[in-house]
């Protein structure tokens, strides 16, 4: 009965999930999100009160945990987004080290009050999955598998 169906977006994704598979699939989002625009996926994977989201993979559709979930994955319209809600604040290149041996290299942009724009600011006041910037990509990473954070030379691709 369409009258029960839930307005909802489909962003294509890669997801990389702690037991070390990707998967190739579909999340979905609120059509309307805050201030009526739509919800992104960071927002959506930042939602305090969710710990399940829907994902789509082939014919195959179940619920995947967040604290399940290393990275995430966006390129096309849905890296824009996010892009263009990441504002203007400081650019960093950074490398990640995360939990089993994975590095993620990208950008971070700091969105800060200036007396606290210092990368460890962000990242302690940041929300459960982070935004990392490349080119035409956007990884959220979840800060709970981050393990190290280098800046600088330490954060040029090898």
């Amino acid at each position: 009965m369409e009258i029960y169906r839930i307005p909802r977006r489909e962003v294509a994704v890669r997801i990389l999930v702690d037991d070390g598979r990707t998967l190739d699939g579909t999340l979905f989002t609120a059509e309307t999100g805050a201030a009526g625009r739509p919800e992104d996926v960071l927002q959506h994977l930042n939602e305090l009160d969710e710990d399940f989201v829907p994902l789509l993979c082939g014919k195959d559709s179940f619920l995947l945990n967040k604290a399940g979930i290393i990275w995430v994955q966006l390129t096309g319209s849905a890296a824009a987004e996010i892009a263009d809600e990441a504002g203007s604040g400081p650019r960093l290149p950074v490398r990640f080290s995360l939990a089993g041996g994975i590095s993620v290299v990208g950008t971070l942009v700091i969105v800060m009050p200036l007396e606290r724009s210092r990368v460890v600011d962000y990242l302690n006041a940041s929300g459960r999955f982070l935004p990392l910037f490349g080119e035409g990509t956007v990884t959220l990473v979840q800060r709970g598998f981050v393990v190290t954070v280098r800046s600088g030379q330490g954060a040029e691709r090898v």
